[in-house]
């Protein structure tokens, strides 16, 4: 697991580096190797070689460690490689047009080391669309609190999480309280919890196992 942490913090990094806006927004699984390039990572990670690179990179993908979110047929596809062993690296090209959503809680931890602060979402207008090339209007306004003091400016501005905030288990922006949400409107992802394949219980994004029978978990399933 180390190695592949180490892979998500270089990549989110390097990505707010080039572009803070852009951690707010799904990434498209062929161009992670655009912001990341092979050799760029080999100088800051130890690899041998691009098949190491693109082993991580389905690992990612298939949810391992729950830094990144991909639709859950991506994910699906991903984690079933993550389980053969040789992977077929061939899945990267394949999937190269769908997207990784990544975390909020450990984004913000790649970026600062703390855990109890959140990045906000972005204004309303600064978000690509997530389905169909249609871009999904944010509709709330970002929760008010304290900000990071200047001292501990970032490229991304920081707020305090508030305690009655309901928030995307994908992007981190908040959800309407006064109505039931399918969607976010923030980032276009379904809310709806998955279904353990084993025993039928509910299981919630991001887990490994379910919490009813104990059966491994290969993505939120709907």
């Amino acid at each position: 697991m180390a190695e592949l942490e180490h892979f998500f913090r270089v990549l989110v990094q390097t990505l707010a580096g080039q572009n803070p806006a852009r951690l707010h927004q799904p990434l498209a699984i062929g161009e992670v190797s655009r912001v990341l390039p092979y050799r760029e990572a080999r100088r800051r990670l130890p690899l041998d070689s691009v098949e190491e690179y693109e082993t991580l990179l389905i690992r990612l993908c298939a949810g391992e460690g729950g830094f990144a979110q991909a639709d859950a047929a991506t994910q699906q596809e991903f984690a079933a490689e993550v389980q053969r062993p040789l992977p077929d690296l061939g899945v990267i090209r394949r999937r190269a047009e769908s997207h990784l959503v990544l975390r909020t809680e450990p984004t913000a931890e790649a970026l600062n080391g703390m855990p109890e602060e959140r990045f906000a979402p972005p204004e309303d207008g600064q978000m690509g669309g997530w389905a169909d090339g249609q871009q999904h209007e944010a509709t709330e306004e970002r929760t008010d609190g304290p900000t990071a003091s200047p001292e501990r400016a970032s490229p991304l501005e920081f707020v305090v999480e508030h305690p009655a905030a309901i928030r995307c288990a994908f992007c981190g922006g908040v959800l309407p309280a006064t109505r039931h949400v399918n969607f976010c409107p923030h980032c276009g992802m379904g809310q709806d919890v998955g279904k353990c394949g084993k025993c039928g219980a509910d299981v919630d994004v991001g887990w490994r196992y379910c919490v009813t029978c104990g059966e491994e978990l290969h993505g939120v399933t709907s």
